[in-house]
Parts: C-alpha cells; structure tokens; sequence
C-alpha cells in the first residue's frame, strides 16, 4: 500500500482487503510454522533477522536479566553476527564436527549466564539439516537462551517440521525464497 492512502474518514476502505490478506498470510505463516505470531513489519531477510534479534534482547532486558553473548553456528548465514552486533551482543562462534553438524560437546561448553541465545541456520549454509536441531535448542534453552532460527532456507522445512515445533522463539522468513523462486 502507498503510505500516504487514508487510514481514516472513509479511506479505510481502499485499504481494508490489502489488510486482510496480510492478516491471513500472517495468521497461516503462525500455522505453518509453529509459531504463536507473526509480523510483515521487517522489509527483507536481514531486517526480519534483526528484528527477531532485538525482540531477544527486549525479553532479556524486560527480566531484568543481563546476557550479553550471541552464540552462532560457524555454518550459519553470514548475515548473523552482523545482527548480533547491531542488537548490542558480543558474538562466539560455535563449530562444526566433522559432518558440518553443530558441534554439541563445544555448544555445551560455551553456554553460560551470558548468554541470551543462539543464531542457528536451518538447514545449514552448508545444505545440511542437523539431526540435533532439537537437542541444542533444549540446550541452549536450558541455560536461559532463546533460539533464532535464520529461515533463509527454510524452504527445505515447509510442509514436513515447523521450526517452532524444534524449539526455535523467534525467526525470519524470506518469502521470496521459501515460497517463490530461490535466488
């Protein structure tokens, strides 16, 4: 919608169907994806990235409660510690074994009382879904972290998990790709 159409005093009905479309994409988006809401608000992948990044902060801050460290898979979207950043997190990076798969035993090794969460791609840059998707998410939850899921490849997922459902609190989705053409 152009941002100047009339909101109110009868424009609103030159915009009330264009705002129920983006109710109802929103309302199956939640659906598919297992999660309670969903905006249209961020205007790409990384802003949507960003976003969900500094809602981790808010909850974080809301508590009371001081975490400072983003932990990120070193097989996630480059975008990652980029937001982290921006968010105001200090980021470490947690490696792959030797099947591109999170690194569990180094995972577990680098949570602590810092830390505000994790930044997982799923699946992977490297094209992979790890199979302990589950298990870190429990992991990192356990010790007071909230999980990002990076959607950037979510199509891989549609139809057959919701990344809610994983264990993930928060993610983007880059519709263009998960539900059009990949570029």
């Amino acid at each position: 919608l152009h941002p100047l159409l009339p909101q109110l005093r009868g424009g609103g009905a030159l915009t009330q169907g264009a705002l129920a479309v983006i109710y109802e994409t929103e309302a199956f988006l939640c659906e598919l994806l297992g999660f309670e809401a969903f905006t249209s608000q961020p205007l790409a992948g990384a802003h949507g990235e960003l976003a969900g990044i500094m809602m981790i902060a808010a909850y974080h801050r809301d508590r009371g409660d001081v975490r400072k460290v983003m932990l990120i898979a070193d097989s996630g979207h480059g975008t990652n510690p980029a937001s982290a950043a921006l968010a105001g997190f200090e980021t470490r990076s947690i490696p792959t074994d030797g099947r591109g798969d999170v690194d569990i035993r180094a995972l577990k090794a680098a949570l602590g009382p810092d830390t505000a969460g994790m930044m997982l791609t799923c699946p992977s840059t490297l094209g992979l879904y790890d199979p302990k998707t589950r298990e870190i998410c429990e992991a990192v939850r356990s010790a007071g972290g909230l999980m990002y899921g990076d959607g950037a490849n979510l199509n891989a997922l549609v139809g057959r998990i919701r990344p809610g459902d994983l264990g993930f609190d928060a993610m983007h989705v880059n519709l263009h790709k998960t539900f059009a053409t990949p570029h």
